[in-house]
């Protein structure tokens, strides 16, 4: 059997991977759009067509308003074109977002092996890469779209690897820049491909090493380039308590996160789609313990260094440190040296987790005298199985947002953005008492606009107006979302002055002149205002610029009364 395995071709091995990613993830690949999909694609029409697609590449990756451009402090153009792609050929499905998700993780395995395949053999590498696919630590790599952008700045970062691995010409190095660039285009935390890069040339092959560096440049300068130009390239989205806090307060934090994700990669149970706890001051628990289990497996790492230097070959010895460096790299960049927007995330391990692998693969070789090839075959397989029955239960939590978000309040306790989650989908299901009392958790977490405007949603429709506008304010200082002026619009037709209502939707068009729901309800006021003239002009805005009641539009267009209902108040319109 072991002869067999060790003899399987590339496209066999191909075979396996995707064989068995199809019966891991089969579970979640129908899983509805979910938190920040509403915001990316499903309410973003930029998105929904390709015909935009110079637009991706000059602006961020959210929608507000604007219909020529896209803000927002992320760059990832490459991620939002093929989300555009999708949608345009398939509209809004998510089984064909998740099918592309799955296509990419059965092509980042395979890269994997065939880059293990440099340093193991067959069954080795085939282990290690199936161990990498199914690992439930990545799971929402797969079940979560917009995680989409990790699988491709990974693909592309694996074959710059592959790429120097296979090729010794100076002509590949511009396929490898290429790569590059298109990995930094899907997002940032490529520029760890660049080090890792620059230290397998170094090990390996450093007659190439100022090549790479002359012709790495050119990638590096462009997107540099064009995210200036889009979004500037210094800053941070402020949308998590680790952003709140100095950098020694999140040094103090630091050793958990690390801990945090040994621990899930050892122990994949409790799993959650975010995690924000912040300990800003010094304590025994949460820092000092710890700081001392980090730096005994830092101890470990260097012992079994010296151990392979010692036992194995010298070539071996650099695969270690090699893989070493790869995870470490990985851990560096998101251990908070650098505010990101979560203190921590499982997906964020998937980078270093591969070089675990590779680090577990050169032990595995220097422990094989005291492994029987048959013990190895069953308890690889067992573990696989396990991991992926575990990745394949994950799939099952994401098939409703109500059950996803209470199964992941129930492991991150601090997951403020679940808990408006779990606002927005009480309110769905005009659970208004519940959404209010969701929002207002959230709030008292970690305040953001999208919570104050659910909680806006559920006092108006609790019949607090005023409770409503205060929220909707509240909301509007953290940030000039579209939604909450959208909610604020629907408002001014059944609470507050006349007059000011209609001069708070002029000037919101002023800024959002292409907002179908803003012209709508400015046309409302105007028409219950007894205006019909300029209630016309601005019901056809609405219909420029989306869709709107043809009822309504008609009896409008046709001064005849109508009647109305916003927050389960219903007025007549004359």
């Amino acid at each position: 059997m072991f002869d067999k395995i060790n003899k399987l071709k590339n496209w066999q091995v191909l075979v396996i991977l995707a064989t068995t990613s199809c019966a891991t993830f089969f579970t979640g690949l129908n899983s509805p759009f979910w938190n920040d999909d509403i915001k990316l694609i499903v309410n973003n029409p930029i998105v929904h067509s390709i015909g935009n697609i110079r637009i991706f590449f000059t602006g961020g990756t959210y929608y507000y308003g604007s219909a020529t451009h896209l803000t927002g402090v992320y760059y990832r153009p490459l991620v939002t074109t093929i989300f555009s792609l999708i949608y345009t050929l398939f509209g809004a499905h998510t089984l064909a977002f998740h099918l592309l998700q799955l296509l990419l993780v059965i092509g980042c395995a395979f890269l994997l092996y065939l880059v293990f395949r440099y340093f193991f053999n067959p069954i080795l590498a085939i282990a290690l890469s199936l161990v990498f696919l199914v690992h439930p630590v990545s799971s929402q790599i797969i079940f979560a779209i917009p995680y989409t952008q990790d699988l491709l700045f990974f693909l592309f970062g694996l074959l710059v690897i592959w790429l120097l691995m296979r090729f010794n010409s100076v002509k590949s190095l511009w396929l490898v820049t290429l790569c590059l660039f298109l990995s930094l285009l899907s997002k940032e935390t490529a520029f760890v491909f660049i080090g890792i890069a620059l230290l397998y040339l170094f090990m390996y092959n450093r007659e190439r090493l100022y090549k790479f560096l002359g012709i790495a440049i050119l990638p590096v300068a462009a997107y540099l380039a064009l995210k200036i130009n889009a979004v500037g390239l210094d800053k941070n989205p402020l949308n998590a308590p680790i952003d709140k806090i100095n950098l020694w307060q999140r040094l103090l934090t630091a050793p958990s996160i690390m801990q945090f994700y040994l621990t899930k990669f050892i122990f994949p149970w409790k799993l959650a789609t975010g995690y924000y706890w912040v300990y800003s001051k010094f304590s025994i628990d949460h820092v000092l313990v710890p700081f001392i289990i980090d730096v005994a497996v830092i101890g470990l790492v260097i012992f079994l260094a010296i151990y392979i230097r010692k036992k194995l070959s010298v070539e071996q010895f650099r695969a270690f440190l090699f893989f070493s460096v790869w995870a470490a790299f990985g851990l560096l960049a998101h251990l908070q040296i650098i505010p990101l927007d979560m203190t921590a995330c499982e997906i964020w391990f998937y980078f270093s987790m591969a070089g675990i692998l590779g680090m577990l693969g050169v032990l595995l070789i220097a422990f094989q005298s005291h492994i029987q090839p048959k013990y190895f075959f069953i308890v690889a397989a067992l573990i696989i199985s396990l991991l992926a029955f575990r990745t394949a239960l994950r799939g099952l939590d994401y098939s409703n947002v109500y059950t996803l978000a209470r199964l992941d309040v129930s492991v991150s306790k601090d997951d403020y953005a679940e808990y408006t989650s779990l606002a927005g989908y009480s309110l769905m299901q005009n659970k208004f008492t519940d959404a209010r009392i969701y929002a207002m958790d959230s709030i008292e977490i970690f305040p953001v606009s999208d919570a104050y405007s659910d909680l806006g949603l559920s006092l108006a429709n609790m019949g607090d107006f005023q409770g409503a506008m205060n929220a909707y304010n509240a909301g509007l200082k953290l940030d000039q979302s579209v939604a909450i002026y959208e909610n604020i619009g629907a408002l001014t037709i059944v609470y507050g002055q006349p007059a000011l209502q209609k001069q708070f939707l002029v000037n919101t068009l002023a800024a959002l002149p292409n907002d179908s729901k803003l012209w709508m309800y400015l046309a409302l006021n105007e028409a219950k205002a007894g205006d019909n003239t300029d209630a016309k002009v601005a019901i056809n805005n609405a219909s420029i610029y989306g869709q709107v009641n043809s009822a309504i539009y008609n009896d409008t267009m046709n001064n005849l009364p109508f009647t109305v209902t916003e927050y389960g108040k219903t007025i007549q319109i004359h």
